[in-house]
């Protein structure tokens, strides 16, 4: 057997052994994410940073200072925020927990006049049926998202003890990129390696970009949706703000997850103004599509949406609403990839 077979039937080995071993510790994925999460956050803040001359000396500050200072403003942010929104939201949210076993009563009682006043009217038993099922089914799903919702808060909290490598790992990213970079690039062939360097740096473009606009926008949903609801009277208007703010990672029908119980508890005060907040909710998603979206995207991931429903589809089969997160970024760095292995083939 050749060199160049072993050297074949090696590489193809430690791809398997890969594979087995990021497939076996997925528990550490949510560390290692959320550190490229923030890594790609405050990576404008350092190079900022890093970029700041004194007077008409030459002295830069040198990156590992720049992402201190990033640290240090990136505290003083979450200490602000953790003040004026998340005390006032922990009051909110330990009011809807105590109120959630009433609220599910009342959902059932809800649908439960619901189906009376349908069997009332002289439709076709067929579509009795379909609204039946439907308002069955969107009572369940509230009552499960409800109850998901709360899953995943209790499963955060007892990640908690991993994220402490967060701020380490974060550390790092920003401060030695380049240098991982380039061990990266060396992994792969000479005459492979600009190439490599070219798809890396795309990929870090691509994921930066969608990163950073989606925060963006999701802050900017969170405060629009918090500010319609305390504006419209709806109970709870932070956990439904920061409910849409979550839900707007989900491409597409993420809006339409995160408008479900805003409705809901709409209708339990008074059904005309659950026509209002539906109202609201299509005002506000029109703005989103053709105004927000566009301007702080752009063609970031630049993805059809049909392929981008099929991505959510994979994902949440495979990973459930965490999948269905990361499908679309997931999906852009696979079109980038093909698209520049293809182009090499056909070279």
């Amino acid at each position: 057997m050749s060199l160049t077979s072993y050297d074949t039937w090696l590489k193809a080995i430690l791809l398997l052994v890969a594979g087995y071993i990021i497939i076996a510790v997925t528990p550490v994925y949510l560390p290692v994410i959320v550190s490229l999460i923030m890594a790609f956050i405050l990576n404008p803040l350092v190079n900022y940073f890093s970029g700041l001359h004194f007077g008409s000396s030459t002295f830069k500050i040198s990156r590992g200072i720049a992402v201190l200072l990033s640290f240090i403003f990136a505290i003083i942010v979450i200490f602000a925020i953790g003040t004026f929104v998340l005390l006032p939201f922990i009051h909110e949210f330990d009011k809807l927990i105590i109120n959630l076993p009433a609220l599910l009563l009342r959902i059932q009682d809800m649908t439960i006049n619901l189906e009376q006043y349908t069997n009332m009217l002289e439709m076709p038993n067929n579509v009795h049926m379909l609204i039946q099922q439907t308002i069955a089914s969107a009572a369940a799903f509230s009552a499960d998202l409800a109850r998901h919702i709360l899953r995943v808060i209790l499963g955060f909290a007892s990640s908690l003890v991993q994220l402490v490598v967060v701020p380490v790992l974060t550390y790092y990213f920003l401060k030695d990129w380049l240098i991982l970079k380039e061990k990266i690039i060396l992994m792969f062939a000479v005459n492979s390696r600009r190439r490599a360097r070219h798809v890396i740096e795309e990929m870090a473009l691509v994921i930066s970009g969608y990163i950073r606009g989606q925060v963006l926008i999701s802050i900017v949903m969170g405060c629009i949706v918090f500010s319609g609801m305390y504006i419209l009277k709806v109970d709870y208007p932070l956990v439904l703000g920061l409910l849409a703010a979550c839900t707007e990672t989900i491409p597409i029908i993420g809006p339409i997850i995160g408008s479900i119980p805003a409705i809901i508890l709409a209708y339990l005060i008074v059904p005309s103004l659950a026509i209002k907040v539906i109202m609201f909710y299509i005002i506000v998603h029109q703005i989103e599509n053709h105004i927000i979206v566009p301007n702080i995207m752009g063609h970031t991931i630049d993805l059809h949406p049909v392929f981008v429903i099929i991505s959510l589809l994979i994902g949440g089969q495979l990973f459930g609403i965490i999948g269905m997160m990361m499908a679309v970024p997931v999906a852009a760095l696979l079109r980038i990839i093909v698209k520049l292995v293809w182009n090499t083939s056909e070279r």
